[in-house]
């Protein structure tokens, strides 16, 4: 038995042996491999001093020079940093992918290692001379002194330069803040027609699976053009939607609000004497509004003045015209008893109280009414009111001042529904 069990176990161990050998064979034979297909430091250096050497980078690459050399370009954004409606600009960081073929810059891979590709410096080969045309800074050429070009043995060249963007833009504030604002960032070649170079874009829009979402603004929608005639021309445009919630809650909801407590004063009796600084701090209040929303647009009527800020001078004008109200009012009121009424005043009192004195018969019971209704057409006749014991009374100034509250609260409850009415209508219809 333990005979049998020693032959066993040698035989074991045999089979142990003859797995590893032939794992260390395999092993061997991809590193041997591997260092076939790799590519030494000679290689790269030799292939960087032959593409190199004796390269004039400031020709284009062309075989011949009356081809115009096709450069494909896009625009990978990254975030918007702001829209200054105010100074008309746009800030937004993010890198082109640019891509053309040098016919200088092609090698075979046998030749060098089976390198297939090679980075190198911007500043050793041709490159594009491009620039933002509607820059709203100091314009410069595209590119970084430690930029590098990703060079395929083809030739084909990619560049991808990064930059920090501000462009000019013409805002069309017509419906703040329910606005859509279209902004186009142009690219051009400096020096060149194209004859000489020609754009083209694989993409219709931009490319966006990069891009931080803004707080403010919502990039509803790109696209990218180019033009083939005259110079050189790329561009892109944005289309950044206001997300107006916050404006909506803390500039228009506050001034409806200030002007419908305004009108409220007319409630207020004329005797507590707070109706006037009531009114004038409501003024206050809308201007101070005003000023904000002013602070907010750009000094401009084009194409149209901004609905918000009509919206918000007729409410000025509202409150304006309420603190005026108030004063005549209460001019009226404490008016001398002595100083006679006119008689359109006296008659236009007597109607105002007929009227409501004939509501009050339709919301009472049926059996009276054809004895208030006489008594309201007496009253028109002898100008005269009742108190608050039903005995008839003269007219007095303060019931001109009353009956101007009443008629005063219907006329600017009628004004403010009407105005909110048609801002709505007005940017319902606009930004549809």
């Amino acid at each position: 038995m333990k005979l049998n069990d020693n032959k066993y176990r040698l035989i074991y161990m045999e089979f142990i042996n003859n797995q590893k050998a032939r794992c260390k064979s395999i092993i061997l034979c991809v590193c041997i491999l591997s260092l076939t297909d790799a590519t030494s430091f000679d290689d790269m250096d030799t292939l960087y001093k032959t593409l190199t050497s004796g390269h004039n980078k400031y020709l284009r690459p062309e075989v011949d020079l009356s081809s115009s050399t096709v450069i494909s370009i896009d625009f990978y954004i990254i975030n918007l940093q702001e829209v200054n409606e105010v100074d008309g600009t746009v800030s937004i960081t993010g890198y082109f992918d640019i891509q053309w073929t040098d016919n200088n810059m092609s090698w075979t891979p046998a030749d060098h290692g089976n390198a297939e590709y090679i980075v190198l410096p911007e500043d050793v080969i041709w490159k594009p001379p491009l620039i933002n045309s509607n820059s709203a800074q100091e314009m410069t050429m595209f590119g970084m002194d430690d930029l590098s070009l990703y060079v395929r043995y083809n030739g084909q060249v990619t560049w991808l330069p990064g930059q920090n963007l501000k462009f000019s833009c013409s805002f069309d504030i017509t419906y703040f803040p329910f606005d859509t604002q279209k902004c186009t960032l142009i690219i051009i070649t400096w020096g060149h027609d194209s004859q000489d170079i020609i754009f083209n874009s694989l993409n219709s829009t931009l490319q966006t699976s990069l891009y931080s979402t803004n707080s403010e603004w919502d990039l509803s929608k790109t696209s990218v053009t180019v033009s083939t005639t005259g110079t050189p021309m790329a561009n892109f445009t944005f289309y950044f939607k206001r997300r107006s919630l916050f404006l909506t809650i803390t500039l228009i909801l506050p001034c409806v609000f200030l002007v419908l407590l305004n009108i409220g004063v007319f409630l207020l009796p004329t005797d507590s004497g707070e109706r006037i600084g009531f009114a004038v701090t409501l003024l206050l209040a809308v201007v101070l509004y005003l000023t904000i929303a002013q602070e907010l647009l750009p000094a401009t009527a084009l194409p149209r003045l901004s609905a918000i800020c009509i919206f918000l001078m007729i409410d000025f004008m509202m409150s304006g015209l309420i603190v005026g109200s108030v004063i005549v009012s209460s001019r009226f009121y404490f008016k001398s008893e002595d100083e006679p009424i006119p008689n359109w005043m006296k008659k236009i009192v007597t109607f105002q109280l007929c009227c409501r004195a004939k509501n009050r018969v339709h919301d009472g019971q049926s059996t009276g009414t054809g004895r208030h209704e006489e008594k309201g057409e007496v009253l028109f006749r002898n100008e005269k009111v009742n108190d608050s014991h039903g005995n008839e009374k003269e007219i007095t100034w303060q019931d001109v001042s009353k009956t101007f509250d009443y008629i005063s609260l219907i006329f600017y409850m009628m004004m403010f529904i009407g105005t909110n009415l048609m801002f709505i209508i007005d940017v319902v219809q606009g930004t549809s």
